[in-house]
């Protein structure tokens, strides 16, 4: 029986198509990548853990106090947490070169020399389009990918950059080689190499580990398997390339009597729609960058506002010597009030009358002024992209009283915890997570917890 013909692009299933493919497993990594890429991850959290603790200057350290004597005292002293964060990076090294030795041929070649992670056009193309999607500029279907996808190329690109130079930068340091001012450099290179690859990791990690539609991925990192509609829909050109290699494989050694047992997707030159030309026109005659941008009645990708928060927050560092917050502003607007009403009171407070200096109203401080400033830009914002409106939003069942008392419930919780841990998300989070402060890594990583159990518990109301 012949084979159809394979689609040169994605297109839509059935689904039966779609239910066959995903009972279908294909093979996407060897048992010598897997075991390195868990050796490699096992080391990097090994070094990392000692690296971090062994940075205890007291003009720059990356982890608090209780960690550092927390971990010095684990390993008896900071002489042996040294010496292990040196024996662990040089079985790194040996290992590595045994890797690269004796599998050059079968893995690196193909990987580094071939096109495992060569960006081609389709790479460059998916990454420009990416970006105008999470912009909201484009909504045209990401290009087909191979086995990695133009993302995960570039991360490993960067790794395979930076392993040298931490490899040859950590060796000097080590053994002190050539001379001090070599050693100095090897410092400065090794931590920028290590920042570079533990910021990529960041979001290799989130994308594999957290993100839903890519945890095929991670766990093909364990079973060396993934299911063909996965690769289907995200390494479409990986997919297609094993399909020819099976129909091969079928035509030499059954005389192309035989099926490959696939059950191909419906035909067609392209899943990519085309634009019409009316659409193609409007598309050329759309507004300018302003009125798109702060004028629409979308509301801004989150990577923008993120880029536009992170540069607010460095600007308030450079003017105002402080970074941002909202609940001391609150504090300050409830003390001005007490001030007025039970000033007694207010003045003998142990805790209210921090706030108040002599002949100086509670109410002269930067934080006071960002949050009006705050509400001003939130209500040009909303003029400007046309939600200027009165609203409650709320799930189709829960009432406007219950969420009204929804609201101020978790408002008094909310301020109480951000009083309670001396800062809110902008105080605390931002703030904080900006100069390594680790009481804020810790404070995010509860909001994002119980940010989850949250919208677990809470989901009937709003689904």
């Amino acid at each position: 029986m012949a084979t159809q013909p394979l689609p040169i692009a994605p297109v839509p299933l059935t689904v039966e198509q779609a239910e066959a493919m995903s009972q279908r497993q294909i093979k996407k990594h060897h048992v010598a990548i897997m075991l390195l890429h868990w050796f490699n991850a096992a080391v990097w959290l090994f070094e990392l853990a000692t690296g971090t603790a062994l940075i205890a200057s007291p003009y720059f350290r990356v982890m608090p106090y209780w960690y550092i004597n927390m971990m010095t005292t684990l390993f008896g002293s900071r002489a042996n947490m040294l010496h292990f964060h040196i024996a662990v990076g040089i079985l790194w090294v040996v290992v590595f070169l045994v890797y690269g030795i004796f599998g050059f041929r079968t893995y690196l070649a193909r990987q580094i020399l071939g096109k495992e992670i060569a960006l081609d056009r389709d790479d460059f193309r998916w990454l420009s389009i990416r970006a105008l999607r999470i912009l909201k500029k484009s909504d045209e279907p990401l290009p087909p990918q191979d086995s990695y996808n133009a993302g995960q190329k570039l991360f490993a690109l960067l790794v395979y950059a930076m392993i040298p130079i931490i490899m040859i930068t950590g060796l000097i340091m080590a053994f002190h080689l050539v001379s001090t001012a070599v050693v100095g450099w090897a410092v400065v290179l090794h931590f920028t190499a290590v920042g570079l690859v533990v910021s990529g990791l960041m979001i290799h990690v989130y994308m594999g580990a957290v993100f839903p539609e890519e945890k095929p991925a991670f766990f093909s990192m364990i079973t060396g398997m993934v299911s063909e509609l996965y690769a289907y829909r995200h390494h479409f050109k990986w997919w297609k390339e094993v399909k020819m290699q099976e129909e091969a494989w079928t035509h030499q050694f059954q005389g192309g009597s035989g099926s490959t047992g696939v059950a191909s997707p419906p035909l067609g030159e392209s899943a990519i729609p085309s634009v019409a030309p009316e659409k193609a026109e409007a598309k050329r005659g759309s507004p300018g960058m302003f009125r798109r941008i702060f004028r629409s009645p979308e509301y801004w990708p989150p990577y923008v506002a993120g880029v536009g928060l992170g540069l607010t927050l460095l600007a308030t560092f450079v003017l105002m010597g402080q970074g941002l917050g909202a609940s001391g502003a609150f504090t300050r607007y409830l003390v001005a009030i007490l001030a007025w009403v039970a000033p007694h009171y207010t003045f003998h407070s142990s805790y209210w009358s921090n706030y108040i200096q002599p002949g100086q109203s509670p109410l002269i401080a930067f934080l006071t002024f960002e949050i009006f400033g705050a509400m001003l830009g939130g209500f040009v914002s909303g003029w400007l992209a046309g939600r200027l409106r009165i609203t409650v939003d709320k799930g189709p069942r829960i009432s406007r009283r219950t969420r009204y008392a929804l609201a101020i419930a978790g408002g008094i919780l909310t301020g109480y915890g951000a009083r309670l841990a001396r800062g809110c998300t902008s105080g605390l989070g931002l703030s904080g997570g900006a100069v390594l402060a680790f009481g804020a890594w810790v404070f995010m990583l509860g909001v994002f917890a119980a940010g989850f159990g949250g919208a677990w518990l809470m989901r009937r109301y709003w689904l």
